[in-house]
């Protein structure tokens, strides 16, 4: 895995692909599950406003909670990335909604990161081809230019 300090990184908050790229080839590294959840019910839950009853005097607002979850889930897999990324000098961040952009962001508050090169790119779901060619001939041009 060290063999490269290039890699492109598609993510989402469901998984991440990471990808290296050395002398003109870009291989898949290593996929990263998200322990995010989207839909959280217990079970005998009913909607947010109540939980276990259907009796309105004992309704409980629990949207606070699963909101406090669902960000700690996000601090874990952001935390996991993090980890795994350090031994390399340039990242592509790369895929749709706002997980590369936080994920960048808490890289940049990392002492560990600092002087290392950021690329943030947003792009639909790829299969494993398209996202070889795309870090493939990102890093290319990169080389050229």
């Amino acid at each position: 895995m060290e063999k490269y300090s290039q890699i492109g990184v598609w993510l989402d908050y469901g998984h991440a692909i990471v990808i290296g790229y050395a002398k003109g080839n870009a291989e898949i590294l290593e996929t990263i599950l998200s322990p995010v959840e989207r839909i959280k019910r217990e079970e005998g839950e009913g909607n947010d406003s109540t939980k276990f009853t259907s009796n309105t005097e004992h309704a409980s607002n629990n949207e606070h909670k699963k909101h406090n979850i669902a960000q700690n889930e996000i601090n874990e897999y952001l935390k996991t990335l993090e980890q795994k990324l350090q031994p390399y000098k340039e990242l592509l961040l790369f895929g749709p909604g706002k997980a590369k952009e936080q994920l960048r962001n808490k890289l940049q508050q990392s002492k560990s990161f600092d002087g290392k090169w950021f690329a943030v790119h947003t792009c639909d779901k790829m299969t494993q081809n398209q996202l070889l060619a795309y870090v493939r001939d990102f890093y290319k041009k990169i080389e050229v230019g």
